[in-house]
Parts: structure tokens; sequence; C-alpha cells
């Protein structure tokens, strides 16, 4: 009798972490400002290609064509009642160029920024001044409501943050790049935000925004390391991102180091299903361009051999606290197992963060290409809280997105830590007898979602469609795991790796994305099932207007329903040949 999954394997695993390796390679990593096709981080690319190499991994150095944003200056300039200078403010990626000059106009405040705009009238060919952190869907509302430009106020006390505000996901098709932002965006420190605040609040104030980026197309290099699984073509992908903001040391240095020496422990000791560990660059400047590509390039061997993601991020940092961690729901239960091992307390649900968000559902963020290929995604690692005064913005330190993210904020015990988490994910993800999914859990998301809605809806739509299928497939699901679990025969063990895989393929398209499979959602706030959220908007909305948002929501649960069905079926045949 098999025990289907494997979780003493990855306890001889973790013995095979080499603290030296880590600290040598975020060592040499430090110094370098690994900006898109700069000499630094063509010269990281390099050095990853050719220390794995040497340590006996298959490693091929890619490269992405990838439309690419580098802010370079910015300045705000109070001309009235007033004059005054912001000259330490900074613009974002994907941020338009003033003409010379910059572009002037009245201020005007937005307490918030989650508004339509419909109610944003008044910023009308304004200036607008608001606070947070310069991100896609603020910057989207705020443009289609007409302002001029925007000032946002940074949250950290200790500096600004730099930031991207394009809602396109990698690169840009003639179906998205309407999408691109057309309007300059500054950002300035706290305290100068607090002053010009109270000018807003007592005078017509008057400013001058310069803004400057450099945003064209850019051959970036984009090494891939892989290792065969002995026993199958199937494969976990490992990611991480190799440009940076700066020097960019625990965002992202540390997890380039991390995905190196995992390569390399695995490359030693091959696992039964392989790895592949993708260095993307145009993370933080191209809106996730190389996973983005990864995946559209490798669509349909993702889609048939593809298992999970395990994305790393912001490792190593000194004076975290707690775990943070998101999950799909599938293996949210293994994921737990593993970090309950850890000497870091779980934070909250997802951690603590205002960008990333406290969900432990993983959102539309760190390098989540992969949601149409079918593929389970992870993400975990060590955070601060939101009572730890070095914290910053997402969880990270307060040097973030900063000059000051450099080599001593690194805490090495922290990161071989982390490193043993990750080794243990994918050791059970690559060596389990099947695969640690269980389908059962998504189901039950589904449900408790679209029960939700339906509340929500108050009657006036009828998911009985979903909830008839629902049924068929948490049944199946029940009988499915019945036989996962009291496994013996080898020659069903593939089978039921299959049944895994399209399950993944049926349920986590339908469950995450309102996009095709082969496409990619925006950078926009996300939820489960976004394209049958306009069903809890039905009471609020009359005549025509209700009309229109019914003929979306029962088509939307026409999909859910089919998606469902497919799912169902494919259970249904398997446990109908046992």
């Amino acid at each position: 009798m098999f025990t289907p999954i494997d979780r003493t394997t990855e306890i001889n695993l973790q013995d095979e972490i080499d603290p030296a390796n880590l600290e040598a390679h975020v060592t040499r990593f430090s110094g370098l400002h690994r900006y898109p096709a700069t000499d630094d981080q063509w010269e990281a690319a390099e050095y990853i290609v050719d220390e794995l190499s040497a340590s006996g991994v298959e490693v091929e150095m890619q490269t992405v064509e990838a439309y690419t944003s580098v802010p370079e200056s910015a300045c705000v300039t109070v001309t009235s009642p007033v004059t005054k200078d912001f000259d330490d403010a900074i613009t974002t990626a994907f941020s338009v160029s003033t003409p010379t000059g910059g572009v002037s106009g009245k201020v005007v405040f937005v307490d918030s920024i989650d508004h339509n705009p419909i109610d944003l009238a008044h910023v009308e060919n304004k200036i607008v001044f608001t606070r947070g952190l310069p991100t896609p869907a603020p910057v989207q509302t705020l443009e289609e409501a007409g302002a001029k430009a925007v000032i946002f106020q940074s949250p950290g006390e200790h500096t600004v943050h730099d930031m991207i505000v394009s809602p396109v996901w990698g690169n840009p098709s003639v179906d998205d790049v309407a999408e691109l932002p057309n309007i300059p965006i500054a950002e300035i420190h706290h305290e100068d935000g607090e002053w010009l605040a109270e000018q807003i609040f007592g005078d017509a104030v008057e400013v001058t925004v310069e803004a400057q980026t450099r945003t064209k197309q850019r051959e970036l290099p984009c090494p891939i390391a892989r290792v065969e699984g002995t026993e199958s073509d199937r494969y976990v992908v490992v990611g991480n991102h190799i440009d940076s903001w700066y020097e960019g040391v625990t965002d992202n240095g540390t997890a380039i180091a991390a995905s190196m020496e995992l390569a390399r422990i695995f490359a030693e000791n091959p696992p039964k299903r392989g790895l592949v560990v993708g260095f993307w660059p145009g993370h933080s400047m191209g809106r996730y361009a190389g996973s983005a590509r990864y995946a559209d390039e490798n669509w349909l061997d993702l889609r048939n051999n593809g298992v999970a993601y395990l994305h790393l991020d912001l490792n190593g940092l000194d004076g975290a606290d707690q775990l943070w961690f998101q999950h799909m729901a599938e293996v949210e239960d293994e994921h737990f197992d593993i970090l309950e091992d850890a000497s870091l307390p779980l934070g909250t649900e997802g951690g603590d963060g205002d960008l990333i968000g406290t969900t432990d559902r993983p959102g539309r963020n760190s390098d989540q290409s992969f949601w149409g290929t079918g593929l389970s995604s992870l993400l975990s690692g060590a955070r601060f809280g939101a009572d730890n005064e070095a914290g910053g913005p997402i969880g990270g330190g307060w040097w973030w997105h900063t000059p000051e993210d450099t080599l001593d904020k690194v805490d090495f015990e922290v990161l071989s830590e982390e490193m043993e988490l990750y080794t243990a994910i994918i050791s059970r993800f690559c060596n389990s007898v099947v695969l640690p999914h269980d389908f059962r859990k998504t189901a039950a998301e589904i449900r408790s979602v679209v029960e939700e809605l339906d509340a929500a809806a108050e009657g006036r739509a009828d998911f009985t469609p979903v909830y008839t299928r629902l049924d068929s497939l948490e049944s199946s699901l029940d009988e499915f795991t019945a036989i996962v679990n009291d496994v013996e025969q080898d020659e069903i063990v593939d089978r039921i790796e299959d049944v895994q895989v399209e399950l993944g393929n049926k349920l986590i398209p339908a469950l995450y994305m309102e996009a095709p499979e082969y496409e990619h959602d925006p950078a926009l706030p996300h939820k489960l099932l976004p394209y049958l959220r306009l069903a809890a908007t039905l009471p609020d909305r009359s005549g025509p207007r209700r009309g229109f948002a019914q003929t979306k929501v029962t088509r939307s649960i026409s999909k859910l329903a089919h998606r469902i069905e497919e799912a169902t079926t494919v259970v249904q045949s398997f446990v109908i040949s046992q």
C-alpha cells in the first residue's frame, strides 16, 4: 500500500541547504542595480547561468522582448498661493512624461481611491492630490475622470517607494495597449504631503508637475533552470524576479539566491517530478513581463504538465517577526502543514499589508501569470507584522522599493529557515506518489462564494445550474479522494495525477479568471469568481441598467456551471473505470 503524500524525503533534503552558498550569492548581487536591460542586470543573469552550470544544473539563458518603463525624475512645484519646490519627488514606471515646463493646474484633494469615475466629476482638468501608494486602479479611475496629473503622498514616514502604475499584465497586446496610463504621476514624501494638504484645505492651490520616464521595448535576460523528473514529465514551477529597484537586495536578490540553491539541491537529488526555475525579468518595470511571456510561450506544456507555481519574493528580511502566506484552496492543507514547523508564528490570513492584501488567496500580483495554465499557486515567507516599526507598506521592510534596500537589511538565518520551507514544499509536490491537491476544498470554495453572491443578489439571479452541478462534482470528488487515499496499484497512479491536472485546468481559471485561459486579467483589485461579482449589484440597479447587468450575470452563471460540469465529467470517468 502506498502513502499518497511523501512528507519524509523533504527532511533529508533540508539538510542539503548550504547557508554559505546563500550568502555568497546574495553578496554577489549586492551593489548591482538590476534595471531592465542594463549591464548590471545582464551581469546578474550571467552569474546565475555560470554558477548553476558549474553546480551541474541544466540552465539556459533565454531572452524576453518586453515593453518596460524606467522612471527618471520628477518635481512638484507649488506656485500659488505660496511657492515651494518638492525636488525629491519621484515618478513611477509607466507615468507619462510631461512636456517641457510640466503640467500645471489647480489641485483638488481626493480622500479615497475607491471611487467610480462618475463620482469624480470635480477632478476634470485638475491635478489630483491623494494619499497612498501609486497603483494602477486609482490612476485608471482618475484618468477616466479627466484628471491632468496625480500626486500621491507616500504612506511611509521614512521615504517614498518606487512603483508601477500600468494595469496591463505582461507585454501589451493590440487588445489592451490602450489601457496604458496617459497621465503624469508624482509621489512626494509623507511630510510634504501633510504640508500640501494643509494648503489645500486653506486656499486655492496651484501646482506644476514635472515627470520623465524612459518607456520602450527592451531585450531582457531570463535564465531558466530545469531539473528533469526521474519518473514523470510533470513539474513544479518556481519563480522569482531578477530585476530590482536600486540594489534590491531583499527585493529580490535574496529570492534569486534561494532559487539558485533550490535548483542545485534538486539537481543533485533528482525528484520524481521535475522542477523549472524561472528568474523573471520585467517584474518591477514591465508588470510581470517575464513570467507572462513564459506562460504564453509554454502554455500548452504548462497546461499538460505543470502542477504548481511557487513564487519567491522579499526573503531574508532582517527583523521579520511572522510568516506571511497565500495559497489556493486545494493546496492549503499541505502548505499549512509545512508552515507549522517554522519557528516564526503564522500571521493573520495572508499576513499584513495593503498592496498584496490580507486575504490568504493569491491576488493579481507576484508574477501570478499561471492561473490560465491551471497551476495551483503558493506564496509564503517571513514578513513584518503591522505593529512592527521596521515594517513597510506590504509587510516588507520600510526600505522596500527604495535605495536603502541593501545588504545590511538581510538576516541570513531567516533566509535559511525560509529555504527549509521552500525545500519542503517542492519536495512534497515533486516526490509524493500522487499530487498533494485536494480539489474538494476548491469546490467548497466555489460553493461558498456563489452562496455569498446569491444572497447579495436577493433572488434576482438563478444559481440553480451551478448548485446542481456542484452537488455532482462534490459527490464525485468524495469518491475520487477515497480511491486516492487507498491507492494500491502502480498502474492507476498516473491516471490519478492526470485527473488532478485536469481538475486544475478546469477549476482554477473558473474560480480566478475573467479573461479566457490563454490571456491575462489586468493587474487590478481581484476577487474570486470575478465575472460573477456583478450579481451582487443587481438589487441596486433598475431599468435598462439592471437588464444589462442581468444579461452578463446569466451568461456568467452558464460559464461557471459549464466549467463545473466539465470537471465532474473528468472525475466521474475515472471513478467509473475503477
